[in-house]
């Protein structure tokens, strides 16, 4: 799962647990905070991927 705005970009590994595999920009509050992000919609996330990749 990529992250990105103005120029900082974050790369989310989803399985098995939710990581930062990346990070160019943001700062340790702002990983935080998309990190749980990510976690707490982690399955909605999978979800809308399976629909469009198949």
């Amino acid at each position: 799962m990529h992250v990105e705005k103005d120029r900082c970009e974050a790369k989310f590994w989803l399985r098995p647990e939710v990581r930062v595999a990346y990070n160019d920009g943001y700062d340790a509050r702002a990983l935080r905070l998309l990190h749980s992000i990510v976690e707490a919609n982690r399955e909605r996330i999978e979800r809308a991927w399976h629909e469009h990749f198949g």
